[in-house]
């Protein structure tokens, strides 16, 4: 089993990443919060790993923190959601957030792609109880959440990645703290236009 990965970034599609370790590249796919926190190609990463094995193929998950991988962790453990499904709601909703809806029971209210009325219910139903036990403090949308968004509506409306990159320390200081995501995204605007 793979726990944790160090190296270069050698390729950095959007959603996947391959770190090279000494000469090998181990391809691994991180939820889009992960993924919008990765240096560029070229940059150290590190990334705490969850490794999937199947009959057909060993596939490696990874994320920067440990709130991301024990939700990961605990998200897969539901009957009917898998690693992929667990990678997207995580693309969608930081860990925090996370906690914060299964614990107030309004996981449906976060309109997560691919997680309908049902399955959120399973969810809430399944994981209140063992909610606790990750240590998360549960709290409202926050920096991470904000910056995903802001990033993702930059890139529905044609920046590329690379633009968005050259401007993240700024995007993220617009975000820091920002409960609005509508003067965000006109801040960020304002900064890309810079450019």
């Amino acid at each position: 089993m793979i726990f944790l990965l160090r190296g270069k970034i050698a390729e950095k599609p959007l959603g996947r990443v391959v770190i090279d370790v000494n000469g090998v590249g181990y391809g691994v796919t991180v939820p889009l919060s992960t993924y919008y926190r990765l240096g560029a190609v070229g940059e150290e990463a590190e990334l705490r790993i969850h490794t999937s094995v199947k009959d057909t193929a060993i596939e490696l998950f990874g994320f920067l923190s440990e709130d991301e991988r024990a939700v990961f962790t605990l998200l897969i453990g539901v009957a009917g959601v898998g690693p992929r499904l667990a990678t997207n709601i995580l693309s969608n909703i930081s860990p925090s957030e996370f906690v914060s809806a299964v614990s107030s029971g309004e996981l449906a209210r976060k309109k997560i792609p691919g997680i309908g009325p049902k399955l959120a219910s399973r969810l809430v139903t399944e994981l209140k109880d063992k909610i606790s036990a990750l240590g998360i403090a549960a709290e409202g949308p926050g920096e991470a959440g904000m910056l995903e968004d802001v990033v993702s509506a930059l890139l529905n409306v044609g920046y590329k990645k690379a633009e968005i990159d050259e401007r993240l320390s700024e995007i993220e200081e617009v975000c820091a703290g920002e409960p609005e995501m509508e003067y965000a995204l006109r801040q960020t605007l304002r900064i890309m236009k810079k450019m």
